[in-house]
């Protein structure tokens, strides 16, 4: 998708009249706890696929953990840190589905056993240093 969306439950998705457009320099794909972890310590946040299900939709808070083994993904988030709460390793992610879903528009999941696929397809990037510039597209009405 090449525009922006402003979405909202149960309603459709709605192209903005005008928004800022950044753009990437650089990027690349990374995997796996070590490497996701260092790629999150050294540029930030990344993109990750995951497996979003009915069971995930109903997710309201907590460390969450599927037993499924399912790894097929399709959905997208963001892994913004990593933590442990009692014994059990998670990662913090942003999900895109507003603020009113889970802990505040983000979730913890179970991190190193690649949870609903979460440790297999990520990737990183970094943005063009160009944020001084304003860069309003705007779409005809």
């Amino acid at each position: 998708m090449a525009m922006c969306r402003n979405c909202a439950p149960s309603s459709a998705c709605v192209v903005p009249k005008s928004y800022y457009q950044y753009n990437v320099d650089e990027y690349g794909h990374v995997s796996g706890e070590s490497a996701m972890m260092n790629e999150i310590y050294q540029r930030g946040p990344i993109a990750c696929s995951m497996r979003a299900d009915d069971a995930f939709d109903a997710y309201d808070g907590g460390i969450y953990y599927d037993q499924s083994g399912i790894t097929d993904t399709n959905h997208e988030v963001t892994i913004v840190g990593w933590g442990e709460q009692n014994g059990v390793k998670f990662w913090r992610v942003q999900n895109s589905w507003g603020s009113h879903w889970g802990e505040e528009g983000f979730f913890r999941i179970v991190r190193g056993i690649n949870n609903l696929g979460m440790e297999s397809s990520c990737y990183w990037a970094t943005p063009v240093e160009d944020w001084t510039v304003k860069h309003i597209t705007t779409q005809e009405e």
